[in-house]
């Protein structure tokens, strides 16, 4: 057997395991990135505040009025402070205080690193052999 041979052996088991797995990760982390792009930011105002938790209110569209409750942050909260919220618009009543933006991101990163790693493995057990 030829050395090359080997190692393009290894290359195919090795695009047979990143591959899939690549474009899966890949598909999951892009849906996840389309998802979150749907959240638009709304200012909310502290209504109440304590030491373990801080009750938020915005306004939603029609005018209806939506709260929530969350863990305070760094910064101390006091009654009448204005906090950034994300709400989405198939779940109004829901918002969150954390960006949106950096979701899926390391889904969609290693889907094209193991992705781009499995098209190389490919390529190379398909042409090794014919050297």
């Amino acid at each position: 057997m030829n050395p090359l041979d080997a190692i393009a052996i290894a290359a195919e088991v090795f695009a047979w395991l990143t591959l899939p797995i690549g474009i899966v990760l890949l598909s999951i982390g892009l849906a996840r990135r389309g998802w979150s792009r749907r959240y638009v930011a709304t200012k909310a105002v502290v209504a109440a505040a304590d030491a373990h938790e801080v009750t938020l209110r915005w306004f939603g569209d029609g005018g209806a009025v939506h709260e929530m409750r969350a863990e305070p942050s760094a910064q101390a909260a006091t009654v009448g402070d204005a906090r950034t919220v994300w709400v989405h618009p198939s779940r109004p009543d829901e918002a969150r205080v954390d960006d949106p933006s950096h979701d899926g991101r390391i889904l969609t990163t290693l889907g094209w690193i193991l992705s781009g790693t499995g098209v190389v493995a490919v390529v190379l057990s398909t042409l090794l052999p014919l050297l």
